[in-house]
């Protein structure tokens, strides 16, 4: 079981500053100065602030070029830097020590202090980070909308039930590091991401997925407004169980559940990283802020 951490919103616009200002002192040396915990504000409270989540193995400068496509239409923006992600050292070991309840803590510490900077919060975030958005949607009530895209409710194509087998067998297994690409293995762009993973963390992210795969059989999602974008084309995560999340959702809600697909992209998993020339971002950013509906 894995319980949501408990909420405490920011009451104004300069107790969040605040409580953000922490975030981004614990980037210290060790991390790289671009997948530092980033923000973008006016200056003032918005009609909305935007929490953007970052993939697994990546980090904020996942955003670097989407977050400003959003500053610019008057909106707070917040991309927090997840536990142990973004160090300097991309082939640090740091991530075999990940869990489920460290990333949460960080992302309902995020939004807690986005609710300063908005009279509305959305969220948003791919794989990890859109697992991580759901996990939000599910629970909060007080996230307008929540964007999670390509979210890891399943690897590959796997069927669910051999996902719930395989997760406490590798979490019970020795820790390893894995090349996302053999072939390149260091190499491997984006140059700011960690080009392995930990099997122990991957599973972690997994778990948060599970966590909202079980909660929506349950009960309804208390965002008031989610929109799933998944890529047609995606090898990574299985779209099916993404569809079946948001069937249980809409059993739950008469309205405001959407399913979204991107069609016309490349086979492809991280759309958002403009640094992967697969991504067409002039493609999916256009499409990701209509999605989003911000003016509304």
């Amino acid at each position: 079981m894995l319980a949501p951490p408990v909420s405490s919103p920011a009451a104004s616009y300069n107790d969040g500053i605040v409580r953000l200002h922490a975030m981004m002192d614990r980037d210290d040396e060790r991390i790289e100065r671009s997948a530092r915990t980033a923000l973008y504000v006016h200056g003032a409270r918005a009609p909305w602030s935007v929490v953007l989540f970052h993939g697994f193995t990546n980090n904020p400068g996942q955003y670097v070029d989407f977050a400003p496509e959003l500053f610019v239409l008057g909106v707070n923006v917040v991309v927090p830097r997840m536990p142990l992600h973004g160090y300097a050292d991309r082939m640090t070991d740091a991530l075999k020590s990940l869990t489920a309840d460290m990333l949460l803590a960080t992302a309902y510490e995020a939004v807690d202090a986005a609710a300063g900077l908005g009279e509305r919060v959305a969220v948003a975030g791919i794989s990890m980070g859109g697992s991580i958005s759901a996990h939000l949607a599910q629970y909060r009530p007080d996230v307008a909308t929540a964007m999670p895209i390509a979210p890891d409710f399943g690897l590959l194509k796997l069927p669910r039930m051999l996902l719930d087998v395989l997760v406490p067998i590798v979490l019970a297994l020795p820790n390893f590091f894995l090349w996302w690409d053999p072939r390149v293995k260091a190499n491997q762009r984006p140059k700011a991401a960690y080009p392995r993973f930990s099997t122990h963390a991957l599973m972690q992210t997994v778990r948060i997925g599970d966590a909202v795969y079980r909660a929506a059989k349950r009960e309804p999602a208390r965002a008031a407004r989610i929109a799933s974008v998944v890529n047609t084309h995606d090898p990574a995560v299985s779209n099916a169980l993404t569809q079946e999340v948001v069937h249980r959702w809409q059993r739950h809600h008469s309205s405001g559940i959407e399913y979204v697909e991107l069609n016309d992209l490349p086979e492809n998993h991280d759309i958002i990283e403009p640094d992967n020339p697969l991504a067409r971002t002039d493609v999916v950013y256009p499409k990701l802020i209509e999605t989003l509906a911000l003016h509304s």
